[in-house]
């Protein structure tokens, strides 16, 4: 992982080498050219980002409630959250042995945390059964790996982020209290011409669950004891899908810049999930390869 002075220089770096290509290159309305929004974005969020589209980078961490290396996982995605701030989309998903539910009389670990959609990713990807704490950076690979350890997570990050974005996703949710359904609109624009079949995929997550977490005494994280820790908050929780493990189908072929597709999905939200921490989750993949092109997140009131 990068700190944050080599971050600094990087993003330093790349402004004279943008003011620089602005001597020759027009960049033209219809397509983001590469290093187009390469300024300087630490420490800036939201409002404070460019108008314009960047590239966002889902980082997959994949955990147990029972994983007690599991939790420095999750503090290396918050630090690169940190670090990246808004380019920087993360699900937490709770799979295989680490993640099984226990019957004990403290009620310890007896919160099912698992979905049907992070044991099929898991069955897929055969990421529990090489070990948690593990996870993908825009499903990529880094060192001709793609289920990578929580240390190789920065360098992951580090090779997209300065990658312009090939397609823009945008996300309006609206809530019914009444009801408690929540419906989604996303659009999907291709910001350049791509060849390929694009599926795009839509989940919801919550994020600060309370609830058990072992933390093993050799792999500390700040402001949690170690052992079996009763108020652990779990951040970016996958709870379920609104159109499957593997989403729907946008474009296929040599797919032009400027395509453009909506979709609208809604679900009821179980009366457990606490609607105020929940997030929509989108994200576009190409199926042949798995490789996300883009990722984006916005809550869901």
């Amino acid at each position: 992982m990068r700190t944050m002075q080599t971050t600094k220089t990087f993003l330093k770096t790349s402004i004279w080498l943008i003011a620089f290509s602005m001597l020759f290159v027009i960049t033209s309305c219809d397509k983001i050219e590469q290093g187009a929004f390469l300024e300087d974005t630490e420490g800036k969020c939201g409002q404070d980002l460019p108008s314009f589209p960047i590239r966002k980078i889902l980082i997959e961490d994949y955990t147990g409630h029972y994983c007690g290396n599991c939790p420095k996982a999750a503090e290396t995605a918050e630090s690169l959250k940190e670090i990246y701030c808004d380019h920087i989309v993360t699900i937490a998903t709770h799979v295989g042995f680490f993640a099984a539910t226990q019957s004990n009389a403290d009620s310890s670990y007896a919160y099912d945390f698992t979905t049907a959609m992070g044991d099929e990713l898991d069955t897929q990807f055969g990421i529990s059964a090489q070990g948690l704490p593990r996870g993908m950076v825009n499903r990529t690979e880094v060192d001709n790996k793609l289920v990578l350890a929580y240390a190789a997570w920065g360098t992951g990050v580090d090779a997209l982020v300065g990658l312009a974005p090939d397609i823009d996703i945008d996300i309006e949710n609206s809530y019914n209290a009444a009801t408690r359904t929540v419906t989604t609109e996303v659009e999907s624009e291709f910001l350049n011409n791509l060849a390929g079949t694009f599926n795009v995929v839509v989940v919801i997550t919550e994020d600060s669950i309370v609830n058990w977490q072992n933390i093993y005494p050799f792999n500390p994280v700040p402001g949690y004891p170690t052992g079996d820790v009763e108020n652990y908050v779990h951040r970016h929780v996958l709870r379920s899908s609104f159109n499957s493990t593997w989403g729907e189908e946008i474009a296929k072929g040599d797919v032009v810049a400027n395509t453009t597709t909506t979709k609208t999905y809604t679900m009821v939200l179980p009366d457990e999930w606490v609607e105020d921490r929940c997030s929509v989750v989108a994200y576009v993949y190409e199926t042949s390869s798995n490789e996300v092109v883009q990722a984006e997140d916005s809550k869901v009131k």
